[in-house]
């Protein structure tokens, strides 16, 4: 025992994948690709449509949102479903933002999110 002074996150890759995801802003791709990017900074390799991305954790609600989470939307605004990694402070890293670009911008989309715990 230390004494509680060590914290460790209840996402155990959530630090990983918000830098990953952070670190492809401006590049110019889809959303699924945006976060099966961040996803391989933390060894899980993993494509598929947005909704898939549902199977590789656990839905939590959004007072227990964490940077790392992913953000599921039945529709972002532009009437397709879409996937992002959540960032903090209500922010997401999106791609396929306006035609393709990976932006940092409002987490509460269209529908709004559903977030998921990646475990």
């Amino acid at each position: 025992y230390n004494g509680g002074s060590s914290y460790t996150p209840s996402n155990v890759y959530g630090g990983g994948i918000a830098g990953a995801a952070l670190a492809q802003l401006g590049v110019h791709q889809d959303c699924t690709a945006l976060v099966s990017n961040a996803l391989a900074s933390v060894g899980i390799y993993f494509h598929s449509s947005p909704a898939g991305y549902m199977s590789l954790g656990t839905i939590i609600s959004a007072s227990e949102a964490q940077p790392g989470d992913l953000l599921y939307y039945n529709d972002a605004g532009a009437g397709v479903p879409h996937i992002a990694v959540y960032v903090g402070n209500g922010q997401a890293v999106h791609g396929g933002y306006n035609g393709g670009n990976t932006v940092l911008t409002t987490a509460y989309l269209g529908s709004g999110p559903v977030f998921i715990r990646v475990n």
